[in-house]
């Protein structure tokens, strides 16, 4: 007997329809079994019986479509439905609940065997124990939605926080750390929420809003506050002002992490919030913690498959072009940490192909320069790098790093025409005379007498170059802008060189080094009342936004000074570094 198509397809429909009935809405939802109670064991399980419905319709298929295919924005525009409050958070996340594994894994495995590989992947993964069962954060008191919601009203920031802060790291901090991936996006969801504060929505303890209590929108919330503590450390606050607020927007990113279940449920949101509190805790002078907290960033992007085009070829195009941005500036963070400390680094950027566009093609812009020297930084610090000999490795990185900003666009090179262009071109000074360097050490360090190389002169010249070259920047730089003086890399930096300088026996008698040092130092000490002693070295404190750590720094800077000078006055110049 012959059936119609039509037939066919109104048969498998009503079945499909049945199949479903037999599950609550939230197991539907998050597509795991329901026993079919009222309310059932899964719901009972996690704690929201009051939610275990039959009767809500799912969304049309193609709706869903489009919902998945969104860009990364954590906040839907469409008012809540006046119900919304008995209903669960809706998550729009296209990497909701995804864990990546490699392809050996026993879930690859049998995700590529199975029908739906993305249920399986789940309940595998659960059986296995290598997926996280966890819907709220367990080290915090907040357990209930209403406690969690009640918790989330006491650190939201206000329009005044916003309106005051959020310009200083959008036009001081952004431009020279993009971290956060699509600002475009973001600003729109900051004027959504701008909108929802100002209506209400985010002011009644008693009543949820289903639209800003989900954990997506927790995580744009953390961000923001990150976002606000990095403005509030380059606004125009008086110290000790500035401090407290910078790190009471900072405590409250953090807690809002904790509300979104960031270390269970990673999302892009909460990567970005980490790295720019990350950079903010580099700022204040605490780069060791800050590089711990890097860590644990590294492992979430991991766990959403963040680290190589292979994991991602199940979002859409521009997702997969917004997760490479985000590991691009991992591997930045990354970068500028191990050129810092000579610490092996933690990423690799050849889960990313190189774009032949960038490669290849010059005028570059700033952001594109740093991704590729930072690139260059990873490999210098590669341990399967250092067994060949380090001077042929500072040549052959050298030869990378001049290519790249020989294809820079012209005003990062020298013909600046704007304030920007002059600020971001001296940013680029400073970070290319960082590097180089860091390359060229081999040559400065006082060892055991090396073999005559045939480029040690050329490594010579070009470490002192850049030396010179970082404390000019420095200068023309903090002449311009209060943003080197913020900077823990760009302090790093210069202060690294003047040390550098004033050490090493080719340039601590040169009489054009140490006056560049004095000017450095004088940037750090001068117009200011307080001092403070310690041994024979008296140095200025009022320059208050400096770390203890700092103010070590410049009293060993300002001791070696003295020290120096005082033996180069006499005793006869000594013979010159061992060639």
């Amino acid at each position: 007997m012959s059936v119609s198509r039509e037939e066919a397809d109104r048969v498998l429909r009503k079945r499909k329809s049945e199949r479903e009935a037999h599950a609550c809405y939230p197991c539907r939802k998050r597509k795991v079994k329901c026993d079919g109670n009222k309310p059932c064991g899964t719901c009972n399980k996690r704690k929201h019986p009051q939610i275990c419905s039959y009767g809500i319709e799912p969304s049309p298929r193609r709706q869903s479509r489009q919902t998945s295919a969104r860009s990364a924005s954590p906040i839907s525009p469409r008012p809540a439905p006046s119900n919304a409050a008995e209903q669960p958070a809706q998550q729009n996340d296209f990497s909701s609940n995804y864990v990546y594994s490699g392809d050996n894994s026993v879930i690859s495995i049998l995700r590529s065997r199975a029908s739906d590989a993305n249920e399986v992947g789940r309940e595998v993964g659960s059986v296995l124990g290598l997926q996280n069962t966890l819907s709220s954060y367990p080290f915090m008191d907040s357990k209930t939605p209403a406690d969690k919601w009640k918790s989330l009203l006491g650190i939201l920031p206000d329009r005044t926080e916003i309106l005051r802060f959020f310009h200083h790291y959008r036009v001081t901090a952004y431009p020279f750390n993009p971290i956060i991936t699509d600002l475009g996006q973001f600003e729109a969801d900051l004027c959504t929420y701008l909108n929802a504060h100002a209506a209400g929505e985010l002011q009644d303890p008693e009543r949820i809003s289903p639209r800003w209590s989900s954990d997506k929108s927790i995580g744009f919330i953390s961000l923001l506050l990150a976002a606000l503590a990095g403005g509030a450390h380059y606004s125009d606050v008086e110290y000790p002002k500035r401090l407290e607020v910078t790190e009471d927007l900072a405590r409250r990113s953090f807690h809002a992490l904790r509300l979104a279940n960031f270390l269970f449920r990673p999302s892009w949101m909460s990567i970005q919030a980490l790295l720019i509190l990350g950079a903010l805790l580099r700022d204040l002078g605490q780069s060791d913690a800050s590089w711990c907290l890097l860590g644990s960033t590294v492992r979430l992007g991991q766990t959403m498959g963040l680290h190589t085009e292979r994991s991602a070829i199940h979002w859409p195009d521009g997702v997969q072009e917004k997760a490479k941005t985000l590991w691009a500036t991992i591997v930045w963070q990354d970068s500028l940490l191990c050129l810092c400390y000579d610490r092996p680094p933690i990423v690799s950027a050849a889960g990313w192909p190189l774009d032949t566009t960038i490669s290849e093609r010059s005028n570059l812009s700033y952001s594109d320069t740093m991704h590729l020297i930072c690139r260059i930084g990873l490999d210098i610090m590669r341990p399967e790098n250092l067994g060949s000999s380090e001077i042929d490795r500072a040549i052959d990185s050298l030869q990378k790093l001049d290519d790249v900003c020989r294809r820079s666009q012209p005003y990062l090179q020298q013909n600046c025409i704007t304030l920007q262009q002059n600020l971001e071109h001296l940013a680029l000074r400073l970070h290319t005379s960082f590097c180089i360097s860091v390359l060229c050490r081999p040559v400065m360090k006082k060892a055991q007498p090396q073999p005559i190389h045939a480029h040690a002169e050329f490594l010579r010249t070009r470490a002192k170059e850049s030396l010179i070259d970082a404390s000019r920047a420095f200068l023309d730089f903090q002449a311009l802008s209060i943003v080197p003086l913020r900077s823990w890399s760009m302090i790093h930096t210069v202060l690294s060189s003047c040390l550098l300088l004033c050490i090493w026996e080719e340039t601590r008698n040169d009489l054009e080094c140490r006056n560049l040092q004095q000017r450095v130092f004088d940037v750090f000490s001068s117009s200011m009342p307080g001092t403070t002693e310690e041994g024979n070295t008296r140095v200025s404190l009022g320059a208050k936004w400096l770390s203890p750590g700092h103010i070590r720094a410049l009293i060993t800077l300002r001791s070696t000074l003295d020290r120096e000078g005082e033996q180069a006055r006499i005793e006869p110049e000594g013979p010159p570094f061992p060639r």
